[in-house]
Formats: structure tokens, C-alpha cells, sequence
């Protein structure tokens, strides 16, 4: 709660939800820029490009506060590239990652110029290929390789284990590679890995490193130099503690960064920056009693923030005027029509009164951009907290036009 009131503060929120109702996210933008200023710190003795992850918040205003930063973009769609474009990210500094990509979609990157285009199959950059040759462009790419280790995190987020619909396995790698050397229309970059999310621990990423090591100097001995190493994010979060100083982690690379001449570092860092940057607030509306259940009814649901069904996170919830009231257990669930519409469970908090505002921690990423319009429920407005003008709106509240807007 202290971490809470220091960076939103509850009479600017009281003020922030009077003129915009709730349920609301809202951002601190110095949370933000502290993230900022960790990883650069971390990894300041280190030739390094952070590529945000734009599918963990893509709202432009925010994005923008990174990309003027000196950020690049991840991006895993042509709606995210276009999006890192608008806010202001250089094309030369975005790599698209994903598994799924179109020919429409590499058509735009290749006509973008980004970077270099993340490539998951074989198949894949055999589509890439005939794109380049079409728009008579030479397309950069790395390889996606799935290095079979444990980053021993949620099976939903962990991406780096055999089985996973995520990269290639080296051997595949190596064959993907000569048969680039045989086209004009190719060139490796890169090696690029992504283990999974809420990563506590270096050694998953030492482990990656090691193996990228050992790789650069087999496909140098066939001639093909590889110019970057992409790492990948999933550095973790602690939902009431915020990000793990990337400090941990940088230490491990660092050192091993080092022993490799002319290849610069990537780190996709996204729900480690704006986690904790973000909190949900939500109006208490009723409350009821179901056998020796107590549930607190709020107007914000499922479709608002589904990490809590999702994944099971266990994101935490403080009542910004509490009364002074002994614990209570309860359940805080919304109005969908689903079983699963809880914000958290059996969780322990002084008994609210109806109307009281409470707010849900660590929500900056996958919120709103993982929220939807289920139950034709119009999706919540953004409101950025920053020292200058107090609070500024960075997205409105949708409106139940806008629920049939695209309809024909």
C-alpha cells in the first residue's frame, strides 16, 4: 500500500475517476521511466538495443515515452508495426516476431525497413524469401531457436521447451541458414530466443548466451557472421514488489557478451517495464453472501483484466480509503455472465462499503491490451499520471457506439 500511495496518490486518483468514472486504468509515468533509466544501468557497459514488446501495453502515448527514449520495438503483427511506427519508434529498430506472420504482414516490414523479421519456421522463411524477390529487397532476418530449456514459469508463458509452438530446433537452425547462403534475397542477422515470462533467475538466459556462443562460431566456420543476439524478455514481476532490478540478470550477460567481437546484445523487455506502472481502479457496486462465500461485486470484470482467470495471477487489492475494520476474506468478481469473472480470490482486505474504489496492482501489462468487449461491456478509458500536469487522458473511455461502429 505504501508502494501505492507514493507513486497514485488516492486523492489524485479520487479526482482522476470524478471526471472519467471508473473502471479506469491509470499509469505512472515516472514508474515507467524508472524502468527505463534500470535497464539502461544494467546494461550500460554492453552494446545493446532494447526492443520493447508492444503487445504488453501498445497504447501510443506510452509507447512514444520509449521510443524517445531511445527504445526499439518487438512487435508480433502488422497492427503492432503500424502502431510502433505512429508512436515514433525508428523502422531501423523494430524486429517482428511471431509464428503466424502473412505475406501482407512481411510486405509491410520488408517495405518498412525494420531491422529484421524473426523468423519460427522454415516454411516461413521460404515465404520471406519470395516476398523479398518480389518487392526486389534483400530482407534481414534472425532465427528463432527453441534451446529445450526450463525458465520454469507458467505453462502458458513458457515458450523456450521442445513441444512449444515457438522457434526451431538447431538442427533445423543450421539447415535454415544454408540455404540462406544460397539466396540473394536473405541475410541472417541475428540468433534470437524468448525462454517465456516472469523469469526470476539469470541462469536461463546464462544457459541461452552459452548456447548462442557456441552457434555463432559454428555458422562463422561456414561463413555466415551473425551480426546480434536477441535474448528475448520475460524478466519477472512481482505484482506487489514491482520488476527484479535487471541488474540480476544484465550481470550473467555482460560477462559473456564479452567474450563475442562485433555482435550487439537484444532484450525485448515489455512486462517488466509497465507491470507495475499500471493500476486498475474499479467501483465497489454490491456485495452478497453465497454459503460461507463473501463476494464483492465491482464494475470491472473479466474482459477489463483477464490475467486473474488466465493464468492464475494473483494480482493485489487495496480499497484507496479503507475503514478501520478487521479483515474480511471475499472473492472480487464483476458483472460477466461467467463463472471465471474474478479479480482475485479468497483475497483479504477491511470490509468496503458500496462505492468505495479499489484499486488492482500490477496491472500495466496485458490489461487493457488483452481486455475486450464481452458482454458488450465498452472497454476502459487510460489516464497517465505525470509530475507536469497532474494526470492526462491517453485513451477515452469507449462508448456504446463504438460496441457496433465496424458493424454492417
Amino acid at each position: 500500500m505504501d508502494t501505492l500511495k507514493k507513486h497514485f496518490k488516492p486523492s489524485l486518483i479520487r479526482k482522476v475517476v470524478s471526471k472519467f468514472s471508473t473502471p479506469i486504468f491509470i499509469y505512472s509515468e515516472k514508474i515507467i521511466l524508472d524502468s527505463i533509466k534500470a535497464y539502461k544501468a544494467a546494461f550500460s557497459k554492453t552494446d545493446v538495443l532494447f526492443c520493447y514488446a508492444l503487445k504488453a501495453n501498445s497504447n501510443n502515448f506510452l509507447c512514444s515515452i520509449l521510443a524517445k527514449k531511445g527504445f526499439g520495438a518487438d512487435i508480433v503483427s502488422g497492427g503492432e508495426l503500424f502502431r510502433a511506427l505512429k508512436a515514433g519508434f525508428k523502422p531501423e529498430n523494430i524486429i517482428f516476431s511471431g509464428v503466424g506472420k502473412t505475406e501482407e504482414e512481411l510486405t509491410y516490414a520488408l517495405k518498412s525497413c525494420i531491422l529484421m523479421i524473426n523468423v519460427e519456421s522454415f516454411d516461413e522463411l521460404k515465404v520471406l524469401e519470395k516476398t523479398a524477390s518480389v518487392l526486389k529487397k534483400i530482407a534481414g532476418f534472425s532465427i528463432r531457436i527453441n534451446p529445450d530449456i526450463d525458465s520454469h514459469t507458467h505453462k502458458f508463458i513458457t515458450t523456450g521447451k521442445i513441444g512449444s509452438k515457438f522457434g526451431v530446433s538447431l538442427k533445423e537452425a543450421f539447415l535454415m541458414y544454408d540455404y540462406s547462403k544460397k539466396s540473394k534475397f536473405l541475410n541472417p542477422m541475428g540468433l534470437q530466443v524468448h525462454l517465456g515470462s516472469q523469469i526470476y533467475s539469470a541462469s536461463p538466459y546464462a544457459m541461452a548466451v552459452d548456447l548462442f556462443i557456441k552457434v555463432i562460431k559454428k555458422l562463422s566456420a561456414s561463413g555466415i557472421k551473425i551480426k546480434y543476439i536477441d535474448i528475448g524478455g520475460g524478466w519477472g514481476v512481482d505484482e506487489r514488489k514491482g520488476m527484479k532490478p535487471p541488474a540480476i540478470f544484465a550481470k550473467a550477460l555482460n560477462s559473456r557478451i564479452k567474450k563475442l567481437k562485433n555482435i550487439k546484445l537484444i532484450v525485448e523487455p515489455g512486462r517488466s517495464i509497465m507491470a507495475s506502472a499500471g493500476i486498475l481502479i474499479t467501483k465497489v457496486l454490491y456485495q452478497k453472501k453465497s454459503g460461507h462465500k463473501k463476494f464483492i461485486i465491482v464494475d470491472a470484470a473479466m474482459n477489463d483484466f483477464i490475467r486473474p482467470v488466465l493464468y492464475g495471477a494473483k494480482h493485489p487489492v487495496y480499497n484507496l480509503f479503507p475503514k478501520k475494520r478487521e479483515n474480511i476474506k471475499a472473492d472480487i468478481v464483476g458483472p460477466v455472465c461467467e463463472s471465471g469473472d474474478f479479480l482475485a480470490q479468497d483475497i483479504k482486505l477491511p470490509l468496503p462499503d458500496n462505492g468505495d474504489l479499489l484499486a488492482i496492482g500490477s496491472v500495466g501489462a496485458y490489461g487493457w491490451s488483452m481486455s475486450s468487449q464481452y458482454n458488450s461491456r465498452p472497454r476502459a478509458a487510460e489516464v497517465l499520471l505525470n509530475e507536469k500536469s497532474g494526470y492526462k487522458l491517453i485513451r477515452k473511455r469507449e462508448s456504446l457506439f463504438d460496441l457496433i461502429l465496424s458493424e454492417i
